[in-house]
């Protein structure tokens, strides 16, 4: 594979610079189908909805990052991609069908944008892991449907504009980079007959090579998750191929070494920075005691953090300290899907088993289609048992549809965020992602503030060990 294109050139660079100032907008014409409200994702945790204006079209407005690249999500989830830069007033018409028409400004980028990444959902929904010898088969078809548009990039390169182009380039190559580092390791962990080195690329160690460190790139959504969520983790578990270890036991999810990655092997710069605070608050937020990540913040903070920031992760210490296993879960009180105020003190005498999630998250919803019917059935004749749902979505609608369309079973509560995961509910248990699971024991106490997903086979165990508790 090429490496990432990393470095645009000065006079691009330029162009985005001055290119901020100017707002860019997408309007949607529906025609005849009507919604309520529509979706409109930017790969942030931040979904935007807009209602119909009077003449019953759709309106977005972007004023910041960038350019950009949007997902418009209309029934059954069916995904239309559009891409916009600065200063650009982009038209949409389509029935979420057959229609999808562009018009405006930049008509030919988002063209090609839909176009191919049409072609690659088409092409990754086919592979069917279970007919397949392995891990390494699975990613093989995975590879080749990633390099999909990456050659329909190149072959449209003459009809789109080079901002397109660049964001483009070096976003696709690094979706492909990134799943070949994690997707490929998350293929080992579920394939339990292989062993984990064996399962693996046979190049795996030597693609830190593909990634290089380019602060100006990091807008771009594919490049900053690679470089600041998923190459730490691959960086550790490389030196643990390399000593012979990795078939040994070893946590999937390691912050705290993590960071010593980090350390040992980003430059300083931009990257870096964005990586410690994600790190760093990522331990804090899921330590089972929060005590043990005291040195490694210490360490950050000596090294690495600004007064402001310094404060910040004290202050976060220090809340999450109450959060710890033993003590009294946060109380709440929130609407239930039939309208009633339920509290968490109800269920006192039962082990709770809280599900953060929301509409719009992807994870959230594999997991309760596939993972929690599972969990449940394993606990459907144990009446002290409780499984609630408590979802973030900023809208009743969403939530109740994709309760509905998942069909998902147990006491459902809405904590309305103001966007992302911003609500009271996911303050107080210091929620900052979802999925996000939290077991309570029967006295209301936490008895696990990072439970594990309903799909993996611990979780019937740690639900056993609060009812025996």
């Amino acid at each position: 594979m090429k490496k990432i294109i990393l470095m645009l050139s000065f006079c691009l660079v330029a162009i985005f610079a001055t290119a901020q100032k100017k707002p860019a907008t997408i309007t949607v014409n529906l025609g005849a189908l009507k919604l309520d409200s529509l979706r409109l994702f930017k790969y942030d945790q931040n979904d935007l909805y807009a209602k119909a204006d009077a003449d019953g079209k759709y309106r977005f407005e972007f004023k910041e990052m960038l350019p950009i690249e949007v997902i418009l999500i209309g029934p059954k989830n069916k995904m239309i991609y559009a891409f916009l830069e600065a200063g650009e007033n982009l038209q949409l018409k389509t029935d979420f069908d057959q229609q999808i028409v562009f018009s405006g400004n930049g008509v030919a980028n988002s063209t090609v944008l839909n176009n191919y990444m049409t072609i690659f959902n088409e092409a990754y929904n086919k592979i069917d892991g279970a007919k397949m010898s392995g891990p390494r088969e699975i990613m093989e078809a995975v590879n080749k449907a990633n390099q999909i548009p990456i050659d329909l990039l190149e072959a449209n390169k003459g009809k789109v504009t080079p901002v397109f182009y660049n964001f483009q380039k070096v976003s696709l190559d690094a979706k492909m980079l990134k799943d070949k580092i994690w997707a490929s390791y998350m293929l080992a962990v579920s394939q339990k007959k292989f062993k984990m080195s064996e399962a693996l690329p046979a190049n795996f160690a030597e693609l830190l090579k593909e990634v290089k460190f380019d602060d100006q790139l990091l807008y771009i959504p594919n490049y900053r998750n690679l470089v600041v969520y998923f190459y730490p983790p691959y960086l550790r578990r490389r030196e643990l191929l390399l000593a012979g270890k990795l078939d040994g036991p070893h946590e999937m999810q390691d912050a705290i070494n993590d960071f010593n990655m980090i350390a040992k092997y980003y430059p300083a710069g931009k990257i870096r920075d964005e990586a410690f605070k994600l790190n760093i608050r990522s331990v804090l937020d899921k330590a089972k005691d929060v005590t043990l990540a005291k040195p490694m913040m210490d360490e950050y903070i000596a090294k690495y953090a600004n007064a402001a920031e310094a404060k910040e992760l004290k202050d976060k210490y220090n809340r999450m300290l109450s959060l710890g296993t033993g003590k009294m879960a946060p109380t709440f009180t929130l609407k239930s899907l039939e309208g009633k105020e339920v509290s968490l003190q109800d269920f006192k005498g039962k082990v709770v088993y809280i599900d953060f999630w929301a509409s719009w998250c992807a994870p959230c919803r594999q997991e309760m289609q596939h993972g929690a019917p599972k969990l449940h059935a394993k606990f459907k004749d144990n009446k002290d048992v409780v499984f609630l749902y408590v979802s973030l979505d900023s809208k009743v609608d969403a939530w109740k549809k994709a309760i509905n369309d998942d069909k998902i079973v147990g006491v459902h509560l809405l904590s309305q965020a103001v966007s992302g995961v911003d609500t009271p509910i996911a303050k107080a248990f210091n929620i900052s992602g979802i999925p996000r699971y939290v077991i309570i024991d029967k006295e209301g106490k936490i008895f696990d503030n990072d439970a594990p997903r309903p799909s993996e086979d611990r979780t019937e165990l740690k639900i056993r060990e609060a009812l025996m508790k």
